[in-house]
Parts: C-alpha cells; structure tokens; sequence
C-alpha cells in the first residue's frame, strides 16, 4: 500500500470533523466536566480541609475544603472557554491561578509565592493577547523557546524553594515530579497566547502523566478528572488544527 495511503488512514472526514467540532463547542459538554471534577472533589473529600487561624487571641477554623471545590468548578470552565477560542476563559483561569496559589500556601507549600506567580502573569498575559488578536499559529522558533523558558523558570523556582524556602533536605523523587508537571504547565501557558494548535499535544502529555499518576496510585476520582481532560485536549486539538486550516479562529 503506498505510504500517502497508511497516511489516510488516520485521517478524518469532514463529517467527523463537524461532529467532532460540535462537540467540542457544546455546553452540553461543559456541564458534564463540572459533573466530573466537582464530584471527584467531593470523592476525594476536598469539603474536609480545613485552615486554623488565629485572630486578636481567637481561634477559628476557615473551611478551605469548599473554596478548593468552587476553584476546581472555575478551573474547569476556564479549561473548557479556552477549548472554544472564547477569551473569558482565560481570564477565569488567571482568577484560578491566584486562588489556587493561595489555597497551596495555606495548606503548607511555600514555594507557591515563587512558582504560582508565573503561572498568574502567564495567563494574564494569555488574557491580553487574545484581546488584540486571535491566530492560529504553526509551530516555530517561539513554540520551542517558551518551552525551554516554561522548564527554566520551574526548574530554578523549585529549586529556590526546596533549597532555602524548607527547612527539610530536597527530596529529589518529589522535587522532580513537581518540577516537571510545572514545566510543561508554564510552557504551556506561554504558548497559549499565541494560540497553536499543537500546545494540546503539550497539555495532552502533562494529562497522561496525571491520569497513569492516579491509576498507579488508584484514585478513581483523579483519574475521571484527568481523563475528561485527556478527552477535551483531543477534541482541541482536532478542532484547533482544522481551524487553522480553513483560516478561521
């Protein structure tokens, strides 16, 4: 078989590639997300966490369970605008991004204030570019750049963190398992602003290594989560790339 044939192969007709497109603009497909990741939040029993506090000699106990979960709800609903090219997505993770990094602070990871504020600036910066235009982009010497830039910055922040921000000696297993995701997390924030299709494959990689994580670990309620975002990122990724082709955002 000629090898433009094996190539056919893989590709998709124009029907599946409307059926796929409608799904991805569904908000049929937003409601089942925020099913997804709300009801695993509560599976995994974010609702128990709890910040203790003191004020002008008073104890009190600040249910940051519930905050987790509302953010979780925002973090997806971004997730899934910024699938649909619309630009509130995007604002909404940038609001996410500064309660999470809070959230992480609370509840003990003091690299937060060092590796959070990256992310902040990123998608606030995501939020800005698409207010002066939206294009789809083939990959170039930017694609690569922020990538190596998404992987610096996470690899000298946590390490700053680990080093001089913990008073325990750096436990290279977890330093590079937070490092890594957080790389791939920058990088692909950075790219996002310039709206290539191919950050999917970026964000599609980073949602594998989460779901494996939580098969390994066997946390059914993480690994409905991840793969809802597996799912999302492949139908991005074929609804971006046949944009780009017709030339339509």
């Amino acid at each position: 078989m000629p090898k433009h044939n094996w190539m056919n192969l893989f590709s998709l007709s124009q029907k599946s590639i409307k059926t796929i497109k409608s799904i991805t603009n569904s908000q049929y497909l937003d409601v089942i997300g925020l099913v997804i990741v709300i009801s695993a939040s509560f599976v995994l029993e974010y609702q128990k966490t709890v910040f203790n506090f003191t004020f002008q000699h008073q104890q009190y106990v600040f249910y940051l369970g519930y905050i987790s979960i509302l953010n979780t709800g925002f973090s997806m609903m971004g997730n899934r605008l910024v699938t649909k090219k619309n630009n509130i997505g995007n604002f909404i993770t940038t609001c996410n991004t500064f309660l999470s990094g809070s959230i992480d602070y609370l509840l003990g990871n003091a690299g937060a204030i060092l590796t959070y504020p990256v992310s902040f600036i990123g998608n606030y910066l995501v939020f800005k570019a698409w207010k002066k235009s939206k294009i789809l982009r083939s990959v170039d010497f930017i694609f690569y750049r922020n990538i190596f830039l998404g992987f610096f910055f996470s690899l000298v922040l946590n390490y700053i963190a680990f080093k001089y921000l913990s008073e325990k000696a750096i436990d290279w297993k977890l330093f590079f398992a937070i490092t890594i995701p957080a790389g791939i997390t920058f990088g692909g924030t950075f790219n996002t602003a310039r709206m290539y299709p191919d950050n999917w494959l970026m964000w599609q990689f980073y949602n594998l290594t989460k779901a494996i994580q939580s098969l390994m670990l066997m946390n059914i309620a993480n690994l409905a989560k991840y793969t809802f975002y597996f799912f999302n990122a492949i139908i991005g990724y074929i609804t971006w790339r046949d944009d780009k082709k017709k030339g339509s955002v």
